[in-house]
């Protein structure tokens, strides 16, 4: 009994833990969280159409759908640790190039190759490692492991916006993929395994969430262990598709959310702050969903997380002018935009099993990064065609109303699908 106390609660797990936030900090927060400083200044620089400059971020979503099952496989099998690594060096290696480009073509260019190595080393990976080595209470782990992109984001933030200041924005995309490389490599060379059993291990909790599981009524079955082949044979896959797809079309709204403040008045200080504070509020808010989704079940994590996402779009159609308003939609936009990050992987898992997560969330991760390609183009397109940012608000408002309506239908969807499996086992 002690020995298997062990092998299933080891420093080592903790380790991992602590490595999944120091990964989403340098290969997701530095080149998603923050790229909106940068546009911010390339738009002054360049000129460029707020549409026409945003394609290159709709080019980036594009090539990781198609990547993102490409990487799931890669992950899943045990060339996990040489995909991470050669993901990363090639990710931050194509975001540094950013800092050379001066032509729309270039960025286009760049943010093709950003997509083509982006999954192998962001929040795939980072779902992947923490179904793999967390058994019990794995909904709060995921919200742990990401918190890294607030993190990044809270401090990551203020030092790029100086480095911007003292040395431009073409040279702060240098210093921060190679400060990014410096702690994503060793991390993949020296640290992370795929699975427990690769360090004599056990998943954390091993045997213990099973039992507590039967105490928890609300806390969906994970027994079905469906296979993505299997999976795409019902209508729960394609539900919940589309609402991993909605959930993030509506989240590009975070890259243009700089431009749009500093639009209805509001400075570069007022804006790092805002910044800032959501991302220290979404430190809690991970916390608070992932504790959520472990308690109360996916319906009641899905309202919190897509509710408070609502009313901080509501926030910002009246924040012109507003101190206040802006204050209430840092606050609101903290907790809403955990939602991504951490709804998908939880209910991706209670609701198809975790044996074959990696290739399930590879392939949902082609739909979540589809609606990344097209919600930013899409808004930057209307915000050129309209002049104001209101109508694409709005729109994503009444997106994120309808997105709660499919998961819920998915969510009844799937518990009715999972005990009909069990049964038929």
């Amino acid at each position: 009994m002690e020995m298997t106390k062990q092998k299933n609660r080891s420093i080592y797990h903790w380790a991992i833990l602590v490595c999944c936030i120091l990964i989403l900090m340098f290969s997701y927060s530095t080149r998603v969280g923050l790229a909106q400083l940068f546009a911010t200044e390339i738009l002054k620089e360049t000129g460029f159409s707020s549409g026409a400059y945003f394609l290159s971020t709709t080019l980036t979503s594009v090539a990781c759908a198609i990547s993102g099952p490409i990487a799931g496989k890669l992950l899943r099998g045990k060339y996990m640790r040489t995909t991470f690594v050669l993901c990363s060096i090639g990710t931050m290696g194509s975001y540094a190039c950013y800092g050379l480009c001066h032509s729309l073509w270039q960025f286009y260019i760049v943010g093709t190759l950003v997509g083509v190595f982006a999954m192998g080393c962001g929040t795939l990976l980072v779902s992947v490692l923490i179904t793999n080595w967390f058994e019990k209470n794995r909904g709060l782990m995921i919200s742990i492991a990401m918190m890294g992109i607030s993190i990044g984001g809270t401090v990551l933030s203020p030092l790029l916006s100086w480095l911007i200041v003292e040395f431009g924005w073409r040279n702060a995309y240098f210093i921060l993929s190679a400060l990014s490389l410096i702690v994503l490599v060793p991390i993949g060379l020296f640290v992370v395994r795929r699975t427990p059993q690769d360090a004599g291990l056990e998943p954390y909790g091993h045997g213990e969430e099973s039992m507590a599981s039967a105490k928890k009524k609300n806390v969906p079955a994970s027994n079905w262990n469906a296979t993505l082949k299997e999976a795409r044979q019902t209508p729960i896959l394609w539900m919940f598709a589309l609402g991993a797809f909605l959930i993030y079309f509506t989240a590009c709204i975070m890259q243009h959310q700089s431009y749009y403040l500093q639009g209805v008045g509001f400075d570069a200080a007022a804006v790092a702050s805002y910044i800032s504070l959501y991302s220290v509020v979404a430190i809690i808010g991970k916390l608070v969903l992932g504790r959520i989704f472990d308690r109360f079940g996916p319906k009641i994590g899905i309202l919190f997380g897509s509710g408070t996402f609502l009313l901080f779009l509501v926030g910002f159609l009246f924040v012109q002018g507003s101190p206040m308003m802006l204050y209430f939609a840092a606050v609101m936009y903290g907790f809403g935009t955990c939602t991504a990050t951490v709804a998908i992987p939880i209910m991706t898992t209670s609701v198809f099993g975790a044996k074959n997560y990696s290739e399930l969330y590879g392939f949902i991760s082609a739909f979540t990064m589809a609606g990344s390609a097209i919600g930013s183009s899409a808004i930057g397109f209307l915000y050129d065609l309209t002049g104001s940012y209101r109508p694409a608000l709005t729109v994503l408002a009444i997106l994120t109303a309808l997105t709660i309506v499919i998961m819920f239908v998915c969510i009844n969807m799937g518990q009715k699908h999972v005990p009909e499996a069990s049964t038929n086992a």
